[in-house]
């Protein structure tokens, strides 16, 4: 028993040891579009601050309200990585609709999408994480900066 409580004391020591070297991590996440996988990952501060490309991702929803006074919402994701590969996606989905309203400026973007008879493109998935790490390493105001 004695031998266990000083494995897991040693074994919480080092856990708060090693935290400390974690503080302040940055995890930027580059713009991809996988046009063969039909996915596209990426960052909106590292889409932003990338230096030398045109990179973007991003997402939004157009909301129209009819004659008959109902909503007709759709949303769209967008992305162009480095190598220029571009991709434009939309869907009428109420959920997936719904579901951009969890993206915000520092939000890490994932989306998928199909490829419709017509060659349209239908976004299929929509995923947003928000983590302290997307941020970049330093922050002024409302300015990101990470000249090194």
């Amino acid at each position: 028993m004695k031998k266990t409580v000083k494995k897991l004391m040693i074994a919480a020591s080092a856990v708060m040891i090693a935290i400390p070297a974690y503080a302040g991590q940055t995890q930027p996440a580059l713009v991809d579009v996988d046009l063969d996988n039909m996915i596209a990952t990426g960052d909106l501060v590292s889409a932003r601050t990338e230096k030398k490309t045109d990179s973007f991702i991003g997402c939004g929803t157009r909301n129209i309200e009819l004659p008959d006074s109902t909503l007709f919402s759709w949303a769209f994701c967008q992305a162009q990585d480095a190598e220029d590969e571009l991709v434009t996606c939309f869907t009428q989905n109420p959920e997936l609709v719904q579901t951009i309203r969890e993206i915000n400026d520092t939000s890490f973007v994932t989306f998928s999408w199909r490829v419709e008879e017509d060659e349209s493109l239908t976004c299929t998935r929509m995923g947003f994480s928000t983590q302290s790490f997307y941020l970049g390493k330093e922050i002024k105001g409302n300015k990101v900066n990470n000249d090194d």
